[in-house]
């Protein structure tokens, strides 16, 4: 399963990077057809259908990653600076090919006028940090000549070990997180005119949250929910930012950082003989990831004391 951006939509891709170690990719086509009746005739009914018609032909598409890579994140978020993403007003489409080694007759799919509809974000005790996309394609060809494959990168996974999370930033959440998810939703609309294949996409308003699992420690997270310690007035607590930090073996570093971040829901499970457990989710205004590779880190260190 490969990816490669699209100079227009629909068009022009170069096909040759992994999402990441790639683990589940599944595709399904809708026709939308519409069973037509009429009046009964000589050889019909009007209770069964006499003719078909064939609405827009949609392509959804779902995917599911170890993240060794953020590099699909430019497809999700729409921006990259650097090592920087983060939210533009219209990330660009992609292809990918999806390759079927046969024993005989190979079949190589070529998904092309994809948009990232959804990301998901998710990490875990004794797990490592997982993507999973939801995406749209506008079509899909294949032939039996299969997709070059290329190397996968030779860094591993981030992975939830070592990860330490602030709300607001600089100040640790005091609960133990198990798990936490942050997902982004672009709410595409695909246009289609007289077409049944999608001729274009509109991104609409884009929604992200983030949730975090937790065994309570304090009444911190509380709080924060209530904006005080009963029901605010006027709102819950707006945290500045919501950051988590991710690390992978050889060092190097994920930060997620949202901003304005208030708590928009809090679950309290007390269970006998089991660690009183908080869920928090909360709604942020923007979304920025950045990835801090260690050896660059390290030549900067060595050059500076030069």
């Amino acid at each position: 399963m490969l990816y490669g951006e699209e100079t227009s939509y629909k068009t022009g891709a170069t096909i040759n990077t992994h999402f990441g170690l790639d683990t589940n990719f599944a595709a399904s086509l809708n026709n939308n057809l519409n069973g037509r009746r009429g009046f009964k005739g000589s050889t019909t009914s009007g209770r069964d259908v006499q003719k078909f018609t064939s609405g827009k032909a949609t392509y959804d598409i779902t995917m599911d990653f170890d993240l060794n890579d953020p590099s699909f994140l430019e497809f999700v978020l729409g921006n990259k600076t650097g090592s920087t993403y983060q939210g533009a007003d219209i990330p660009a489409s992609i292809s990918i090919a999806n390759c079927i080694d046969n024993s005989t007759t190979d079949r190589d799919e070529i998904y092309t006028g994809v948009v990232i509809n959804s990301a998901s974000i998710k990490g875990a005790i004794n797990e490592p940090i997982t993507v999973s996309l939801s995406a749209s394609a506008a079509t899909m060809d294949y032939g039996s000549t299969l997709t070059t494959n290329t190397a996968i990168t030779s860094t591993e996974p981030f992975t939830f070990t070592e990860a330490t999370f602030s709300l607001p930033s600089g100040s640790a959440i005091n609960n133990i997180v198990e798990s936490f998810e942050v997902t982004i939703n672009n709410n595409n609309t695909l246009l289609f005119g007289s077409s049944r294949e999608a001729v274009n996409y509109v991104p609409g308003a884009r929604d992200y949250s983030i949730r975090f699992s937790t065994k309570y420690i304090d009444d911190d997270l509380l709080n924060k929910a209530l904006g005080g310690t009963t029901i605010a007035a006027d709102q819950p607590t707006q945290n500045a930012t919501v950051v988590i930090l991710l690390t992978r073996p050889n060092n190097d570093t994920l930060t997620i950082t949202g901003t304005i971040a208030p708590i928009s829901s809090y679950n309290l499970a007390a269970q006998l003989n089991n660690p009183v457990g908080e869920d928090i989710e909360l709604t942020i205004a923007t979304l920025t990831i950045e990835e801090s590779i260690a050896w660059l880190l390290w030549i900067c260190l060595v050059l500076i004391k030069k």
